[in-house]
């Protein structure tokens, strides 16, 4: 045999070894990889339910244990007389706010009076009597007695009578001064001032009107911004710093 047939041999063989090594890998390596992965899957899910099999144990058993500690504080006499007296104190507070509230409630119906009437005079002789539905001494200031849906006079020999009314009142025992708030209105004669807050300053016979002031009669309206009303003479003297409007029929 030449040296050029024994190579020829030797290429065929190989070639023919070549072949059979792929198709070996081709056939029988894919399947066993494929069965690998089934393998591996079918463990995972194993593990994921024996893991929540574990987890739900855990589970049950946390829950049963916070049962066995409700029963246990439940028929522990000294949790149960913890929880009594932490309920008697609890009461007790209740209690004690209660009466608070009571008391005072007590406090302010005893301190409110109704049907007040007051009468005092200046160095004139004029006669301001002012009465009102409710009236209670002031929290702040003992001389103050606050009054409710007011009503005053001032009187004289000489002269018409003055009124006023207004929903609040403040009366001063000590120099029987009053300030009026809330729809407050003077009427005298034929004329009628209306405004928000009105001082009476008995000493010097004036009535001091402030924040929107109207003065009303038959033939005109003023509004200004603040107004001095001599109980005397009734003269009305103006004090506003801003335009005084006055319209006229």
């Amino acid at each position: 045999m030449s040296v050029k047939s024994l190579l020829q041999i030797i290429l065929f063989l190989l070639i023919l070894l070549i072949i059979g090594g792929i198709y070996m890998m081709y056939f029988y390596t894919e399947p066993t990889i494929e069965k690998d992965i089934i393998e591996k899957n079918q463990v995972n899910k194993e593990v994921k339910n024996n893991s929540e099999q574990e987890l739900l144990e855990v589970v049950q058993e946390k829950n049963q244990g916070n049962i066995n500690n409700q029963t246990e504080i439940k028929n522990n006499p000294v949790n149960l007389e913890k929880k009594k007296n932490i309920e008697e104190k609890n009461l007790v507070v209740e209690n004690n706010t209660s009466n608070l509230k009571k008391k005072n409630v007590s406090e302010q119906i005893k301190n409110l009076t109704k049907e007040i009437e007051y009468i005092t005079s200046n160095k004139n002789g004029d006669i301001f009597k002012i009465s009102a539905k409710y009236g209670k001494t002031n929290i702040e200031n003992s001389n103050i007695l606050d009054l409710e849906k007011v009503e005053g006079i001032i009187s004289s020999k000489n002269r018409s009578e003055i009124f006023i009314t207004s929903i609040y009142a403040e009366y001063n025992y000590d120099n029987q001064n009053s300030k009026f708030y809330r729809n407050v209105e003077l009427k005298y004669d034929n004329k009628i001032i209306t405004c928000n807050n009105l001082d009476l300053i008995i000493s010097d016979n004036i009535a001091v009107a402030y924040e929107n002031v109207i003065v009303k009669d038959e033939s005109s309206i003023m509004k200004a911004q603040m107004i001095t009303f001599d109980i005397v003479t009734k003269d009305i003297i103006i004090n506003s710093d801003k335009k005084i409007k006055l319209i006229t029929n």
